[in-house]
């Protein structure tokens, strides 16, 4: 997991131009980003990077942003959680069921 300095919103804009463009959405156990809702087999999502980001004025204001690509259809996409005291369990169980590929060696914030 990287920690940056970066905005979540900068770096939701160079994981666009990276080809992040699907918005994962939490659905009841699942998660979805199709039109109409269609739930994804969690066994095809691959985690490919995990950012943290702390509030500047507030250290409650925490989120992790997660970027992630569908290995089935080759989508790829971002899911936004709270993290702190303004986590949802329920995106974290989702969470914890997908595959993290990792490497942190690779810094996208970085052009």
């Amino acid at each position: 997991m990287l920690s940056t300095e970066k905005t979540l919103s900068e770096v939701l804009e160079i994981l666009r131009q990276r080809g992040y463009t699907e918005d994962f959405n939490l659905l009841e156990e699942n998660i979805s980003y199709k039109k109409g809702g269609e739930k994804v087999d969690l066994n095809d999502i691959v985690i490919d990077k995990i950012y943290r980001f702390t509030g500047q004025n507030d250290l409650e204001d925490e989120a992790i942003l997660y970027a992630m690509t569908n290995q089935k259809d080759g989508a790829k996409g971002v899911f936004v959680n709270g993290y702190g005291t303004y986590t949802d369990s329920g995106a974290n169980a989702v969470i914890s069921k997908i595959t993290v590929n990792e490497n942190d060696n690779d810094d996208w914030t970085i052009k």
